[in-house]
């Protein structure tokens, strides 16, 4: 199921950005591009950052922009998108940079538990690291592969 998520059409390494609005920006990009969310949806995604604090910022080097999919903005299920970051970003009250931004929309609470379980299953396998120094998606797709199969 993984290895349908990272294609050439969601995935961008080394992204050049201002700070961690723009990282959340050009995140969502890729899945707007991809008719997966609304044009507002990034905008939502910062605004909630703001508000409830950086609850994007799953574990030290990565950060999951999204929203409930209650909140809208979400058009189709199960959209993902990666980016890594050339300079690292550093949100409000979290010490560790982030270098990977793994944006995702979900239509149902049920695709949205699923995204997350595989974003965790990063996390967990440690694999943070590797993938923030990538820069080739078949690799990202063996290491994505072998690691969660």
């Amino acid at each position: 199921m993984t290895e349908t998520y990272f294609t050439k059409d969601n995935v961008q390494f080394n992204v050049e950005v201002k700070d961690w609005e723009d990282a959340i920006y050009k995140s969502v990009a890729l899945l707007r591009k991809n008719g997966l969310v609304t044009e507002n949806y990034a905008t939502e995604v910062v605004n909630n950052v703001k508000k409830y604090g950086p609850y994007i910022v799953l574990s030290p080097g990565i950060a999951i922009p999204h929203t409930r999919p209650e909140n809208g903005g979400a058009l189709k299920v199960g959209g993902m998108s990666l980016l890594t970051l050339k300079t690292p970003v550093y949100f409000k009250d979290i010490s560790a940079p982030v270098k990977i931004m793994i944006s995702f929309s979900a239509t149902d609470n049920e695709k949205h538990l699923e995204i997350i379980k595989i974003i965790v299953k990063i996390v967990e396998n440690g694999l943070i690291d590797k993938i923030s120094s990538m820069t080739s998606l078949a690799d990202l797709n063996n290491l994505i592969g072998d690691d969660l199969s």
